[in-house]
């Protein structure tokens, strides 16, 4: 998970909001209420958000758009917090898997039960949460730096057996490159590209090339 800046809500979305609103209040029933929050599911919204997000998940940084659409994530969930269903600010792009009933749904962890989650558009997931590759075990973990970040990574299953081996198998190549950085500067260039906010798993990659700039800081003092 990394920092991402949205950017400016699409123009359907801030052209719609306030109507979209109104009939949401305007509903009556469970079918007209259903009706009215579908209305951010327009494709404005949804190409806004894989650009901001570089067609990956908000939370695990899978890619996700060669082999799915992507769900527009409510972070705040709607089915709680409907005020927020046409909110700019609360739209996330998210795997079905993360945002799937067996993680995120319709949960949010409020601070008594250790939450919030950790929100990518308002905060630095770095400081809730460390990303770690284990180059013996070749396991790229992500662990939870506070309780909020233990929450998020266990709420959303950022450490799940299938999403975790394949991040593994990732990082191990990327791991091997890094080792080499410090002095080769193709596999210097090539760490930078795995760091890019549009490269999934940047995060893990930023923090190999920071260990890198460390290792180099101490062999020079």
């Amino acid at each position: 998970m990394i920092r991402v800046h949205r950017g400016r809500a699409p123009a359907a979305l801030a052209r719609n909001q306030k109507q979209w609103r109104k009939s949401l209040a305007r509903a009556k029933t469970a079918e007209q209420r259903k009706l009215a929050l579908r209305r951010y599911r327009h494709d404005d919204i949804k190409n806004a958000l894989v650009a901001a997000f570089h067609g990956k998940c908000a939370y695990c940084e899978s890619y996700i758009r060669h082999v799915d659409y992507g769900h527009i994530e409510h972070f705040r969930p709607q089915s709680k917090y409907p005020a927020k269903a046409f909110d700019w600010t609360n739209l996330l792009l998210a795997c079905g898997v993360c945002n799937g009933s067996a993680h995120k749904g319709d949960a949010f962890p409020l601070k008594a039960h250790g939450g919030p989650l950790i929100n990518p558009c308002a905060e630095e997931p770095a400081q809730h949460l460390s990303f770690e590759y284990d180059p013996v075990a070749q396991l790229a973990s992500v662990r939870g730096r506070t309780p909020r970040g233990q929450t998020t990574e266990t709420r959303l299953g950022l450490n799940r057996n299938d999403l975790r081996a394949y991040r593994s198998k990732q990082l191990k190549k990327l791991w091997f490159i890094a080792q080499r950085a410090g002095q080769d500067p193709e596999a210097r260039r090539l760490l930078e590209e795995a760091a890019s906010p549009s490269e999934p798993f940047s995060a893990f990659a930023a923090a190999l090339r920071a260990a890198v700039a460390s290792s180099s800081q101490a062999d020079q003092d």
